[in-house]
């Protein structure tokens, strides 16, 4: 056949079978965010009734040496680290291991004595009632996090080193790089000792609640919490690039994480005079060469500790799609999947009160996504990063959407990401 022929048929099958999506706005805007220097770069993956329909990848893993990232570059995915502990937590329901209404005090006993920070008389009162493991789950429990108070548990949990992750109390200071307590149930009976800012579900606070449900995993399976995650989850799905310690045949693939200028604020970090007088929107904070997550963390935090691949959690997330089950193994039953995927808090502990935004078990949910200003479907479920990586799984429209970039604070894009997919796809 010659060269005439195959160009013919080249072009016949383009027309017959080339892709019906048009992504060119979105990578448009991408493009647009990289040139304006908020973001390094992205790699986006998106799938549509289990086929990829869109992979990208643009811009930089190291900005300064100018490597360009890749579609296997590992991202540290911050709070997308809290699905997979809820995935965790539920397989152990599933095994009659735990219950979602058990008190924490029973797995960790020192919550028995946890007290609640009064701000009216300034006093430390007791329990209402105890802190379940549902209350962890779904940020109602009255923890929280050191940059999410700004009162009295702020100052408490800063003077006690309650930061079960890296970074924090690293970012421009000589500190060491290590995690200031032993392992994670040590660091949780710390956490018990402290007091919480609001009655266990009284309203929702963002909180360290799935680093305690790290210890709640390891004593109920009495199985490391990482090794719990690799048994159960990351082997059966073929995650081979999701870890809290990249391995040393890896390093080469990681990211610089960079903080945009203008978010260190909401860290309740104040910026030398040196960087805030660069040109440059993004500072670096943890260098590819010799970044934090090389070493073996002493608190394997279930909450914001894990690095990780697009392609790894897509597979994480298409699993959700299918009702906790890939290419035929099943990772999570689906009666437990769907406990996990459906609201589970009252009014007063949804995010901001908000009738359409429901929280399941680590994730938010969609309820009622044209309110939420969502082109997604009804009962979507999503999570994001502080580093600005993100997913979200829509059920009704069979779409798996995962987006990983490496910056702190950067602005807000995600919505807008939202609506040029979804626009991209014909909605």
């Amino acid at each position: 056949m010659n060269k005439s022929c195959l160009l013919l048929i080249f072009i016949i099958s383009e027309l017959i079978f080339g892709s019906q999506y048009d992504f060119s706005g979105y990578t448009d805007f991408l493009d647009k965010q990289i040139k304006k220097g908020n973001f390094p770069g992205f790699v986006t993956l998106i799938s549509k009734n289990g086929e990829i329909i869109f992979s990208d990848t643009r811009g930089f893993s190291d900005i300064e040496d100018s490597v360009p990232l890749k579609e296997d570059s590992l991202f540290r995915i911050y709070s997308m680290t809290k699905p997979i502990t809820g995935v965790a937590l539920m397989i152990l329901v599933e095994r009659g291991k735990i219950n979602l209404l058990d008190p924490v005090e029973k797995y960790i006993p020192e919550f028995k004595n946890t007290k609640v920070y009064d701000k009216k008389s300034k006093s430390f009162i007791d329990l209402d009632r105890s802190i379940t493991l549902l209350d962890l789950a779904t940020h109602s429990s009255g923890l929280t996090y050191s940059f999410v108070d700004k009162g009295k548990i702020k100052e408490i949990y800063e003077q006690e080193k309650i930061y079960p992750y890296y970074v924090q109390d690293n970012i421009f200071t000589t500190a060491s790089f290590e995690k200031a307590y032993k392992n994670v149930c040590s660091f949780s009976e710390k956490v018990a000792s402290l007091p919480l800012v609001h009655q266990p579900g009284q309203r929702w606070t963002y909180s360290i609640g799935m680093d305690i449900l790290g210890c709640v995993i390891e004593r109920a399976s009495k199985t490391k919490f990482s090794l719990f995650l690799q048994e159960n989850i990351f082997d059966p799905l073929e995650m081979k690039d999701t870890f809290f310690q990249v391995p040393e045949n890896k390093t080469y693939r990681m990211t610089n994480l960079y903080g945009h200028k203008k978010g260190f604020k909401d860290y309740g970090i104040s910026l030398p005079k040196e960087i805030k007088e660069q040109k440059q929107k993004l500072v670096l904070v943890d260098d590819r060469n010799n970044s934090f997550f090389y070493q073996k963390p002493s608190i394997e935090d279930g909450g914001s500790g894990l690095v990780s691949s697009a392609s790894d959690y897509l597979k994480f997330a298409t699993m959700l799609l299918n009702k906790g089950s890939l290419k035929g193994k099943k990772i999570l039953g689906e009666k437990y999947f769907t406990i996990m995927v459906s609201n589970q808090v009252e009014k007063k502990a949804k995010p901001f009160k908000f009738d359409p935004f429901g929280m399941g078990v680590t994730v938010g949910i969609a309820l009622d996504a044209k309110k939420m200003r969502l082109k997604r479907g009804n009962n979507s479920f999503f999570w994001g990063g502080a580093a600005s990586t993100d997913f979200w799984v829509d059920p009704s429209n069979e779409i798996v959407f995962v987006n990983m970039s490496q910056s702190l604070g950067s602005p807000e894009i995600l919505n807008k990401i939202e609506k040029l997919v979804y626009k991209s796809i014909g909605f």
